[in-house]
This record gives structure tokens, C-alpha cells and sequence, in this order.
């Protein structure tokens, strides 16, 4: 027989009151319990569309639509910004990619890596569209380029002030930022 939970036992957790910043370190606080219970495999985490948030706030502009393949965000100043966001152990040495590109229909790229413990944000670079070709590794089976957070890490511009900015302001309402609603 199951056992129902009780509605005054729901109401004990009000995430209304949190801080963006607060519910994310709960958030990483409830996945590591439930991969020590072995429930879960991964870190599936709301990170791409809190990068995205991230970049509409410091460039401006609009979301693109879901349905946009190459970029995400369309820049107050015209530019394609693909946004790509990788959670990292700054201990762990082992080589991390980014996601895949499988298309290269962009002006720029923003790379920005989270301390995977903590969500904070570690660095964020700016890359053009050549210099991601450049050092972008072909995968036949997957006909996508991957590129090495270690490898991104040293080139283009350092955009981490301006993104750490946007992330100080992220808990501040978002009227002002236009968005794509198709």
C-alpha cells in the first residue's frame, strides 16, 4: 500500500523564498544525496538555461527560439552567440569537452565553466567562430567538433567579469530583457 505524503510535509520546503544562487547549491546538494543512494547517474542540470540567462543579461538582445540550432542568443550589437557551459572539479585533471558543434552558423562562442560543487563561476571566454574551428577535434560517428575545456581555456577574450556581473545580478527581475516567445 502506498503511502501518501501528507500536504503540511510538502509545504515544509518553500523555495519562493530562496536566492537563484540558494536553490542552486540546494540543487547540488540534492544531487549528490541521490547519487549516493545510487538513484540517479548523472548531474542533468539546469545549466544551459541558466548559461543562457547568463548571456542575455550580459550581451543583451534575445533568446533565440528553441528551435535555433546554431546560436542561442541574438546579441543587442547583431552578433550569433552560441553559448556553451561545461560544470567542472577545478581538482579533476581528466580532459572534459564541451558540447558537441554540428553546426558552425554563429559569430561567436561563450564558454563559461561552473564549479561543479558550488555553481559558482570559474571563468568565461569569447571565442570567434575560427578560433573554435581551429581547435575543434572532428567525430566521424557523431558528425559534431569537440573542443577540450583546457583548450578553450587559453584562447579568445576572458568575458568572465562581464558574466560574473550578469550572475551577481541574476536574482534581479527580468522585465527589462527582451525575450523569443516562438
Amino acid at each position: 500500500m502506498l503511502c501518501p505524503v501528507s500536504v503540511s510535509h510538502r509545504k515544509t520546503f518553500d523555495p519562493s523564498r530562496l536566492t537563484v544562487r540558494e536553490l542552486l547549491a540546494a540543487y547540488v546538494s540534492i544531487l549528490d544525496e541521490l547519487l549516493s543512494r545510487r538513484l540517479i547517474r548523472t548531474r542533468n542540470s539546469p545549466l544551459g538555461d541558466l548559461v543562457e540567462s547568463l548571456a542575455l543579461r550580459a550581451y543583451g538582445g534575445e533568446l533565440a527560439p528553441n528551435s535555433q540550432k546554431s546560436y542561442d542568443v541574438l546579441a543587442a550589437d547583431g552578433r550569433r552567440v552560441q553559448v556553451k557551459a561545461r560544470l567542472i572539479d577545478p581538482a579533476d585533471k581528466r580532459s572534459q569537452n564541451f558540447s558537441a558543434f554540428r553546426s558552425w552558423d554563429f559569430d561567436i562562442a561563450l564558454f563559461v565553466v561552473f564549479d561543479t560543487g558550488t555553481y559558482d563561476l570559474l571563468w568565461a571566454r569569447e571565442v570567434t567562430q575560427d578560433e573554435a574551428r581551429e581547435i575543434g577535434r572532428w567525430v566521424g560517428h557523431t558528425a559534431s567538433s569537440r573542443l577540450l575545456v583546457r583548450q578553450v581555456a587559453s584562447i579568445g577574450t576572458d568575458v568572465t567579469a562581464r558574466l560574473a556581473e550578469a550572475y551577481d545580478r541574476i536574482d534581479e527581475p527580468e522585465t527589462l530583457l527582451p525575450r523569443v516567445t516562438s
